[in-house]
């Protein structure tokens, strides 16, 4: 990359986004972005590559323009699509004493890609869990220890249907940047989470537009990632039947009006909307539009249980973090702690510029990539070690445990609706009156760092494209 700036590249199922970062004793700043909506993606995969390459090029072109910077290297996020997550381990051997360094740690690492036996899919991050040094030796980080005999990696390991990465790959580079390395969300989401979630076992569930992304973390690592083909898009659908109205109004009204939680939604805020079949607009009010989201939305959710059944979790003493362009919506975090036991909390990124929830993959990308160049030494400070996590957590007041269903700790029965419009005299003044997600704005000022190099003689991407086509 140029100097020390990081350049991710998020294509989303709605909108591409680009961020260029800078990287700071206590977080990432970002210094310019890039948003283009486009039609040419489908379920976060190319669904027409010439409409999907031109948005990409413009993104860029934002950004660029955004941040003064001439970008001709980029990470590149992936969805969670035909992904599969796994462990792994890999020993290199030394013949005489050594001083293992990020080269020694990268060639343990890259090994693993050769043990890839499962035909059309390619291995696109290898994360280490710990390493061990001559055989016993555990270690979080080896560099600068000697090695007499070996050093091996206990790694996580991620791989994605080859055809995914090729096209997503072809796509970007066609606009004239080179990809430098790619972070699949899987990874990536480890960075919103705080280091007790990671640690106690958090789940993120990231609402795009097509797409519903998992990922479930403990002890500080990642432990699987799935996918639903539900999101955003089914929402607005929902609200376009519900309502008798064009798709187009109907993602104005749901964005404007739109409330995920029934119980908290107001039926005194009235809105009028556009029929297709008639000539004169219908009114109906928040509750109304509530009733038809709410449904979608915990819908969505039991998708997420059945995932997280499937993986065997009966526990996710962490809680719950919910991200992506749909979280925007009121009464998401609402809905979800009524159908859990768990906190749950809204993720939007701190910094200045991108506090909306979908754009927490970008920046990702760029935490993943800083990540690894620590570990691989590509940069001389570690700016890193002190951050903070900023992120204001939002809770709801402490609720007693009701019944819980097929013995998962996490969830729990929720109220019916008819239970609580028969207390509707005493419940009218919460429903009245919604309170909007809270926001989180903090000050977030940095000191430059001008000491930074990032020299990287071949990254492992270019190593992999090389494989990919030979």
């Amino acid at each position: 990359m140029e100097e020390h700036y990081y350049v991710s590249v998020d294509i989303g199922s709605s909108s591409v986004k680009t961020i260029v970062g800078e990287k700071f004793h206590n977080g990432i700043n970002v210094i310019g972005t890039g948003q283009t909506y486009t039609s040419g993606i489908k379920n976060g995969l190319i669904d027409d590559f010439d409409l999907a390459k031109q948005a990409v090029k413009d993104t860029i072109k934002k950004a660029s323009i955004a941040s003064g910077v001439d970008i001709k290297e980029v990470f590149l996020k992936l969805p969670i699509v035909a992904t599969e997550v796994y462990d792994e381990t890999n020993e290199i051997e030394f013949y005489e004493d050594t001083e293992l360094s990020g080269t020694h740690i990268e060639t343990v690492l890259e090994g693993i890609r050769d043990k890839n036996d499962v035909e059309e899919t390619e291995v696109v991050d290898t994360f280490p869990i710990r390493f061990v040094v001559d055989g016993d030796n555990e270690v979080s980080d080896p560099k600068e220890l000697i090695a007499r005999h070996s050093l091996k990696v206990e790694a996580g390991v991620i791989a994605i249907q080859k055809s995914i990465l090729v096209n997503l790959i072809k796509c970007v580079e066609s606009c004239g940047v080179d990809v430098l390395d790619v972070y699949s969300d899987a990874y990536n989401y480890g960075s919103v989470l705080t280091p007790t979630e990671k640690e106690l076992g958090a789940v993120v569930i990231d609402i795009g537009q097509d797409l519903t992304q998992i990922a479930f973390y403990e002890r500080g690592e990642l432990v699987d990632a799935d996918s639903i083909e539900m999101a955003g898009r089914d929402i607005t659908d929902d609200v376009a039947q519900g309502l008798n109205t064009s798709f187009d109004t109907a993602e104005k009204v749901k964005h404007q009006y739109g409330h995920a939680f029934y119980n908290s939604a107001s039926d005194q805020d009235v809105f009028t909307v556009e029929q297709i079949d008639s000539d004169e607009d219908a009114q109906f009010t928040q509750k109304d539009l509530a009733d038809i989201i709410e449904a979608r939305v915990e819908e969505i959710f039991f998708n997420v249980f059945d995932i997280l059944q499937e993986l065997g979790l009966t526990k996710v003493n962490g809680g719950f973090v919910v991200t992506g362009g749909s979280a925007n919506l009121l009464g998401v975090r609402e809905l979800l702690q009524d159908m859990v036991n768990e906190k749950v909390r809204i993720h939007t990124p701190s910094q200045m510029g991108i506090r909306k929830p979908e754009f927490s993959s970008a920046i990702s990308t760029i935490s993943s990539s800083i990540t690894f160049d620590e570990l691989l030494d590509y940069v001389t400070i570690s700016n890193h070690d002190n951050e903070e996590f900023e992120e204001e957590v939002i809770e709801s007041e402490p609720k007693e445990h009701t019944e819980k269903s097929g013995g998962f700790d996490w969830f729990k029965k929720k109220p019916n609706k008819q239970a609580h419009e028969e207390h509707v005299e005493t419940e009218q003044n919460a429903a009245d009156e919604h309170v909007p997600e809270e926001e989180h704005h903090p000050n977030h000022e940095n000191d430059q760092n001008s000491d930074q190099s990032h020299e990287k003689d071949e990254s492992k991407f270019k190593k992999l494209l090389k494989s990919l086509f030979d």
